[in-house]
């Protein structure tokens, strides 16, 4: 083993611990919440899914790290490689599905147009986001099924856990298959994505307007609610487009047959389910508030503390 490899699996590790801790957070207080209430708003319901997506991305990378740069994938066999690499591509390509509906959730709740198709989906918005949820989980299920196909250990080789891929023998049929799975569950989410938040941030100009003239307590409080919301989204694309950028770059590059960027690939995909629940936790009040008190639990008698020496002195 190289000391490369022991700098990017110790690198890979922290990363995921960082991320797992986040993900964490963010399932137990929406777990809470659907125990205190019974219900989720349809974006709290988006939000746990996330986190839960990222908490199996972050373990299954976890294992992938753990076989691929210490070479024990002979002692676990090409069965359970197959398994690690299905739920390696169905997992963080779930999250982005669900990041661009988020964005799309959050258009129809901030967004006031008079358009019949626009008041239908609002009015009727759960029942979208489940349908959104299956048809997600259904379209990402297919494609992430055939990389099973791909995969096959050499046992002839020198290296075989890096050389897995049977590129060589199907490079066509792979080119095309990359090449669908990168524009199906990146290039298309992206479109959403964009053309979402582009849509509140128009509102949110054209409303800043309105407000010049009938200032009120109430209208700024939500003004400053949603232009929050439509900083955590633009924080959550340029998240993706750095590490999707990454991915698809790579992909192209495994597609040929350079195994030497698979690292690149992995370690990108758990920046992004990483670093995806901190931009959350900042953007999203009832999270952001669970986080204050679980750092300081006795806010309120701080606070009170703080009036009585006021008082006092």
């Amino acid at each position: 083993m190289a000391d490369a490899d022991i700098v990017q699996l110790g690198v890979a590790m922290i990363i995921i611990v960082f991320g797992c801790l986040g993900n964490m957070f963010i399932t137990l207080v929406f777990s809470l919440e659907y125990r205190r209430s019974q219900t989720l708003q349809p974006y709290e319901l988006i939000v746990m899914l996330m986190a839960v997506c990222n908490l199996g991305t972050e373990l299954g990378y976890a294992a992938f790290f753990i076989l691929y740069l210490l070479d024990l994938c002979t002692y676990t066999g090409e069965t359970v490689y197959k398994i690690i690499h299905f739920f390696n591509i169905f997992l963080p390509k779930t999250v982005i599905w669900l990041t661009a509906w988020l964005c799309f959730v959050y258009c129809m709740k901030i967004v006031k147009v008079n358009w019949k198709i626009f008041l239908r989906l609002k009015q009727k918005l759960s029942l979208v986001v489940y349908c959104m949820i299956i048809g997600t989980l259904l379209l990402t299920i297919l494609l992430s099924f055939p990389v099973v196909l791909f995969i096959k250990l050499k046992v002839n080789s020198t290296n075989i856990c890096r050389d897995y891929y049977t590129v060589n023998e199907e490079k066509e049929l792979t080119f095309i298959y990359t090449s669908l799975l990168s524009f199906l569950t990146s290039f298309l989410p992206l479109v959403l994505m964009l053309v979402s938040s582009l849509g509140i941030i128009i509102f949110l100009c054209q409303h800043t307007r309105h407000m010049g003239k009938n200032v009120t307590p109430t209208s700024t409080s939500h003004s400053d609610a949603h232009t929050s919301v439509a900083i955590m989204l633009l924080c959550l694309i340029a998240l993706f487009i750095a590490c999707a950028g990454t991915a698809l770059s790579v992909n192209l590059q495994i597609a040929t047959g350079q195994f030497d960027v698979q690292v690149a690939i992995a370690l990108s995909t758990i920046i992004y389910s990483s670093g995806s629940p901190v931009i959350l936790l900042i953007g999203t009040v009832k999270l952001r508030n669970n986080f204050s008190k679980l750092l300081c639990p006795n806010q309120k008698l701080l606070n009170y503390m703080k009036r009585l020496e006021n008082l006092l002195y």
